[in-house]
């Protein structure tokens, strides 16, 4: 059946997820297998799914398990093999100077990983260093993944493993930081200070970029994962991309429709969306990950208790404006959507994290003050700015952010005011030219949604709706009520759809899918 006798069902799926996943009976643990719907139908344009091939050539990988434990403040996984590797690749695809930049890659592999095996390259874009988000696989569920495949974790240019970026001074940081808040500065008002120090920090990027100020984008980093398809001399990567490591691997996509040969996007966000649409969904998805935070902390005896919300609400409201020892409203919601991307979401992990927001709540903000270094480090880089400004469309005027932030309050009262103010951050940048969405896939791809994602939100991915109807493909989707960043990584059941997928034969009925928290 063609994709768009499937829309009403496609869209209500993702439209609807929550109320589909409210109605699953509580029971015995069933094990790995698939909760499948009985909505949708067999994807029948494609019979067989192109082959996967190991590499022919392959990158000068060396241990560096201490190296990125070390880089990220946490602990290498046991168990599991992490190689780094750098590759050089032209700064742009139009530019014939020669110029290059470095990338960096690493591996990770178990024990049981197959010596022949296909490698499955992931990418999560400008939202963590790719490196960061595949040693959460390699800690968790997603780990079942490298008993199949190696796993090639590709860092977004100017991040992470790959050559980083240094533009800024301090005082831009600081100002990004905490998206200008001070004593009795209003919205508007943190808006307008937000705006002078972009300006200042966009020229003074662009003067140490210049002239590649603009090679930071999506669409640049697809063809880094172009260059490295042709040192493997393979044929077809199979791509697993996590957050906005999916306008990556649409980008590539659209350039390269027949070097894909599986497409896996995993808490996908909009491709080519206007920034205030894109703002507005992330700060709803991101209140929707608060709510299940809060359920789920009081679930396990968290010690802000029953009524977290009121917890996070003085902590974020009281900080909107003050300095001292109070953490801004930014870097509160940083800090919790991080730990909770990145950290121990089990019922101790989460004790722990309750622990350290009712610590803050009573004045003691060491342990949030270390939460939220640690996401600054992860997620607020030079690059990971220019990589975003680069990428950003229809910013709406600084003038708007006020009322923005008032509009989404309503469905948002604890996001909006950060989804908004954040968009001031790329005042001044530059942006690239918009890319082409893929027309056609070579397979039909696999669409993983984690309805509690702290990055982006589970609303994101509605905005991929357009551009599948566009395409005429026929996508199996995969809701998934747990608590996380990447569904692949924290899901058994999806990591053992994954393994289906990654076959010969293409996945059949039904299209819609669920899996069990």
């Amino acid at each position: 059946m063609p994709f768009s006798g499937r829309l009403a069902a496609t869209a209500g799926g993702l439209l609807t997820a929550a109320a589909l996943l409210a109605g699953c009976a509580v029971g015995p643990d069933t094990g790995p297998d698939i909760v499948r719907g009985d909505r949708g139908a067999a994807p029948a344009d494609i019979v067989t799914q192109p082959a996967l091939q190991a590499p022919e050539r392959d990158l000068n990988w060396r241990p560096c398990a201490s190296a990125l434990a070390a880089q990220y403040r946490t602990t290498a996984p046991d168990g599991v093999t992490l190689e780094c590797a750098r590759y050089d690749v032209p700064v742009s695809s139009t530019d014939r100077s020669g110029a290059t930049i470095r990338v960096g890659a690493v591996r990770a592999r178990s024990a049981a990983t197959p010596a022949g095996a296909a490698p499955i390259v992931l990418t999560s874009g400008d939202d963590l260093p790719s490196s960061r988000t595949l040693l959460t696989f390699a800690d968790g569920a997603g780990r079942t993944l490298l008993d199949r495949h190696p796993l090639v974790a590709v860092d977004h240019r100017g991040m992470g493993t790959s050559g980083l970026i240094d533009c800024m001074t301090t005082a831009q940081r600081a100002t990004y930081d905490v998206n200008a808040a001070g004593p009795g500065r209003s919205i508007g008002d943190r808006a307008e200070k937000l705006s002078e120090s972009a300006r200042t920090a966009a020229d003074q990027c662009n003067d140490t970029l210049h002239p590649d100020q603009l090679d930071y984008s999506a669409a640049d980093a697809g063809e880094d994962l172009e260059q490295l398809r042709q040192r493997w001399n393979v044929d077809r990567l199979a791509l697993l991309a996590v957050g906005s490591g999916s306008s990556v691997a649409l980008a590539y996509a659209a350039a390269h429709p027949d070097a894909v040969g599986r497409l896996i996007l995993d808490s996908p966000v909009g491709y080519n969306v206007t920034a205030d649409e894109a703002a507005a969904a992330r700060a709803r998805g991101l209140q929707a990950a608060l709510t299940a935070f809060v359920q789920r902390c009081a679930g396990a005896g968290c010690s802000i208790g029953a009524n977290g919300g009121a917890v996070l609400g003085r902590l974020m409201s009281g900080g909107a404006t003050a300095g001292d020892d109070a953490l801004a409203d930014t870097e509160v919601l940083q800090a919790l959507t991080t730990a909770l991307a990145v950290g121990d979401t089990s019922p101790a992990g989460l004790k722990e994290l309750g622990n350290a927001l009712s610590a803050a709540d009573r004045g003691d903000t060491a342990a949030l003050r270390a939460l939220a270094d640690r996401s600054r480090a992860l997620r607020l880089t030079d690059g990971q700015i220019v990589a975003r400004c680069n990428d950003m469309r229809g910013r709406p005027g600084t003038d708007r952010v006020a009322s923005l932030a008032a509009d989404w309050a309503a469905r948002a009262p604890l996001t909006a005011a950060t989804s908004a103010l954040d968009l001031v951050r790329c005042d001044g940048w530059g942006v690239t030219d918009t890319p082409p969405a893929p027309d056609r896939f070579a397979v039909n791809p696999l669409i993983l949604v984690g309805q509690n994602d702290p990055i982006n939100g589970a609303e994101a991915a509605q905005n991929l709706i357009p551009l599948m109807l566009a395409a005429n493909t026929a996508q199996t989707t995969v809701t998934w009520d747990g608590l996380g960043y990447s569904v692949a990584a924290h899901s058994r059941c999806a990591t053992d759809l994954i393994g289906q997928y990654l076959g010969e034969a293409p996945l059949t009925a039904p299209a819609e899918r669920t899996c069990p928290a």
